[in-house]
């Protein structure tokens, strides 16, 4: 077997690391070997490294035992950032023109772009980090003059603006994983966004283009994204799941955390367990799921309420993976709060996978979805990471989750969007027998941007190596006229 053909992928969540070597095979992942293991205490927080030796460990330990079953070598490793990182952010913004201009596309990129560094701001300004690598945005509404309007390009007006929802990640996240795979003596050779994977492999090609709302639903959050139109526009995290449901248990049987779990996740028709008293018991599976009916109804409100703030209405579908999403009713709940058919909202579990090529066990429920999106993704999206661009000859990293744009450089090294923007020189004002009179300042050059040469703008895409040069532009020479001159104008 050769190694360049392996597909190491690691899924580093809260509580458990989950190991998957395979190759592709026919246009599908075949699975060659399976690890998991569960964090030997607290080391990761909310999908974010806290303790990097700790997660180290793990991933060594992962990382040897498929090594020693398929007798292979693995030096390098597919990740991802886990949704409940992402932050997403709401941004308007605002600009005054001249009545007489007609609208250009650049004038549209221009807008966006100031919206994107007010959307990262504002994200900086409530969280205090400082260093955020832009995922995308969506653009929710352009406005001439104060009323919405689809397409700003050839019109005229006063104002305009555009409100958008743009999503950022924390460089520290990406870091955080990077040295805790590097310690344990592996290369990061692709890294994707836990939502991403997850789509790839859980919602089939042909209805990607629907209205839909992802949810993975783990032990301490459940994560959701929201698509339409082939394209991931919002993405939310409810501090809310499956640990939860697990504490209404604890608390209503008196049982320590670890059993209470084992209750929630029993399969049989009559448990038995002992409590903190040593007293045993014996229930049946009605009884937990008449216990938790009112934690369910919670969890679902609380993801039901964020897909309809980021979405402004419910979905057309709604699909649900992580381990808690087997909780019992849930996806009625879900329905019925936001008014779908119940066939509208599915549990998607590796049997749903038409792209997987598995014989084991160790795979199975709606928990091992991300995994194997990760290794999935990494097949078919065969392209470094990140990539490194030039800007006025300054280099930085960008964040290769999507095709990246001049935009995303320009917003990696906070570029003030001013300085893109045509100054034109300053009227001249006169009032003439009691009339005002607006003589134009002269028109100024546009600033122009090229990439390896070549004219480009700011929807232009970059590939690694590249090198963006930003040519300012002139102002316009401020306007002056004689009195002879006024005079013989009117």
């Amino acid at each position: 077997m050769d190694n360049r053909d392996i597909i190491f992928a690691l899924d580093i969540g809260t509580r458990v690391v989950v190991g998957i070597v395979g190759i592709e095979n026919n246009g599908k992942f075949q699975v060659l070997a399976v690890e998991q293991m569960e964090h030997e205490s607290r080391a990761m927080f909310d999908g974010q490294v806290h303790d990097i030796d700790k997660v180290a460990n793990v991933v060594e330990k992962i990382k040897r035992r498929l090594e020693d079953s398929l007798n292979i070598k693995l030096t390098e490793v597919c990740i991802a950032a886990a949704g409940r990182s992402l932050k997403t952010q709401f941004a308007r913004a605002e600009k005054n023109i001249d009545e007489e201009h007609e609208i250009t596309v650049e004038d549209i990129n221009n807008l966006e772009l100031e919206a994107l560094e007010i959307a990262q701001n504002s994200i900086i300004s409530q969280s205090g980090v400082t260093r955020y690598h832009t995922v995308g945005y969506t653009v929710s509404n352009y406005y001439l003059n104060s009323f919405p309007i689809t397409n700003l390009k050839g019109h005229k007006g006063r104002e305009i603006a555009v409100e958008i929802l743009a999503t950022f990640l924390p460089y520290d996240v990406v870091e955080g994983l990077y040295a805790a795979v590097k310690k344990a003596g592996l290369e990061v050779s692709y890294i994707t966004l836990e939502p991403i994977a997850a789509i790839n492999v859980a919602i089939p090609p042909e209805i990607r283009m629907l209205n839909i709302a992802l949810v993975d639903i783990g032990a301490g959050t459940s994560d959701i994204a929201i698509s339409k139109e082939g394209n991931i526009i919002a993405y939310s995290m409810v501090p809310y799941a499956g640990d939860e449901i697990t504490e209404s248990i604890a608390t209503h049987f008196l049982t320590d955390f670890n059993t209470a779990e084992k209750i929630k996740k029993s399969t049989k028709k009559e448990i038995k367990f002992k409590d903190v008293l040593n007293i045993e018991h014996k229930i049946t599976k009605e009884e937990v799921m008449e216990i938790i009916a009112p934690q369910v109804k919670v969890l679902a409100q609380k993801i039901c309420n964020e897909i309809i703030k980021y979405n402004g209405k419910s979905p057309s579908a709604v699909f649900l993976v992580g381990g808690s999403s087997n909780l019992p009713n849930l996806p009625e709940e879900i329905a019925s709060i936001l008014n779908l058919p119940i066939n509208r909202v599915s549990v998607r579990d590796i049997k749903s996978v038409e792209i997987l090529d598995y014989k084991g066990k160790t795979l199975k429920g709606p928990e091992s979805i991300t995994p194997i999106g990760i290794a999935y993704s990494a097949m078919i999206n065969k392209r470094k990471d990140f990539i490194k661009v030039s800007i006025d000859n300054e280099t930085i990293k960008i964040f290769n989750i999507k095709n990246p744009t001049v935009m995303d450089a320009l917003v990696a090294i906070n570029y003030d969007s001013k300085n893109l923007i045509v100054q034109n020189g300053e009227d001249l004002v006169i009032k003439l027998n009691g009339q005002k009179v607006v003589i134009k300042g002269e028109e100024g050059t546009p600033p122009k941007i090229y990439v390896n040469g070549s004219l480009a703008n700011l929807k232009t895409h970059i590939n690694d190596g590249d090198k963006i040069t930003i040519v300012k532009g002139q102002k316009g020479q401020d306007a002056t006229i004689t009195a002879g001159e006024l005079l013989k104008q009117q």
